[in-house]
């Protein structure tokens, strides 16, 4: 190739294995389920909101692609809020 680009991402963003059977203890459909709710959770708390309740990996958040593709545009919906574990937005 003549030409080569390098994309420098966040891996617990990008990518989360799944090679293994559901109840494994890693690259599991389990694991890649706890990485992107945890993905979820820290997109919350930084526009702004203050999650409550069962905050561990077993609270399964979600996030609507509809509601924000990122992370961005959650200010509004969650800023200065309580967030009760485990939502969905």
């Amino acid at each position: 190739s003549k030409s080569i680009a390098i994309l420098d991402v966040n891996r617990d963003h990008e990518f989360a294995p799944v090679k293994n059977a559901p109840g494994s203890s890693s690259d599991s459909p389990d694991t890649a389920r706890i990485m992107i709710s945890n993905m979820f959770k820290e997109w919350v708390t930084e526009a702004g909101g203050k999650l409550t309740g069962n905050v561990t990996d077993s609270s399964i958040c979600e996030i609507s692609p509809s509601t924000s593709y990122a992370g961005e545009g959650l200010e509004e919906l969650v800023k200065g809020k309580e967030i009760e574990c485990p939502f969905q937005l």
